[in-house]
């Protein structure tokens, strides 16, 4: 295991399409009360999705500690596994709303794999303390983008990466049930684990290649004495020159992401 090389550079870009068009986000403007707002297709005849249908698998179950999350179908159908209990959601049921430190996943539902799943998913932001890590853009281009590049070269998925990750994103990977308090063994793993041990062993939560806002995702790790040796401001100018891509105006930053009042 090692860091990971991102071979891509898809900073700046919106929508970010992943997976050989398996998924599809687009950032929207967002209510004054959400952290974020963002349409997405999903696609689970293709790519990735494709892969895990045909093998049975799902995305890892998770939960987010300081935000309330919320899921609203516009077409197709969409299941939300809720504490092991399978929810089924259509553009009928309106917006679901997930409490912190419920273990979930959301996935195209069972035999209606072949369908797009077209909807809208957002967040609160923190209900804890101020320094708390929280799920937003950052963490969600980086997170594709880590999985992009592992699927597209068939590499087994770097547990301490997605650790780093989803620390950072205020996001945690869900023990098994039978694991007694799992919720607080999640976080400690995510912790220890991801942002600790990973940061001196080299793994970023963040990286210039795929993150639209690098200033933010700089001013993230700064707060943390293990990770912020990885704040390198000229870091994306670099990744700009080395990958030929010309400088974009960040219109998910200034614009698209921005409250509504």
């Amino acid at each position: 295991m090692a860091p990971c090389k991102p071979r891509t550079f898809t900073a700046g870009e919106d929508p970010l399409t992943k997976f050989e068009g398996a998924i599809s986000v687009a950032t929207m403007p967002r209510p004054a009360d959400r952290q974020f707002l963002f349409h997405g297709v999903m696609r689970p005849s293709r790519g990735i999705y494709a892969k895990l249908i045909a093998t049975g698998k799902k995305p890892p179950t998770h939960f987010h500690p300081s935000q309330w999350e919320f899921f609203r179908v516009l077409r197709g159908n969409l299941t939300i596994d809720i504490n092991g209990v399978p929810v089924h959601r259509t553009v009928e049921d309106g917006e679901m709303a997930v409490p912190p430190y419920t273990h979930h996943v959301i996935y195209g539902t069972p035999g209606t794999e072949m369908n797009e799943v077209e909807f809208l998913v957002s967040a609160t932001d923190s209900t804890e303390d101020e320094g708390a890590t929280v799920m937003d853009q950052e963490f969600f281009e980086n997170w594709y983008g880590y999985q992009e590049d592992i699927f597209q070269r068939g590499e087994k998925i770097d547990l301490i990466q997605v650790l780093s990750m989803f620390d950072a994103g205020g996001t945690y990977l869900s023990p098994p049930w039978w694991v007694p308090f799992r919720g607080w063994v999640g976080l400690i793993l995510g912790i220890v684990i991801g942002r600790w041990i990973g940061g001196l062993l080299g793994y970023a939560p963040f990286y210039p290649e795929w993150t639209t806002n690098w200033d933010a995702a700089c001013d993230k790790m700064e707060q943390s004495w293990f990770q912020r040796r990885y704040a390198d401001r000229g870091a994306q100018q670099r990744a700009r020159e080395k990958f030929g891509v010309e400088q974009k105006q960040e219109q998910s930053v200034s614009t698209k992401g921005e409250k509504l009042e």
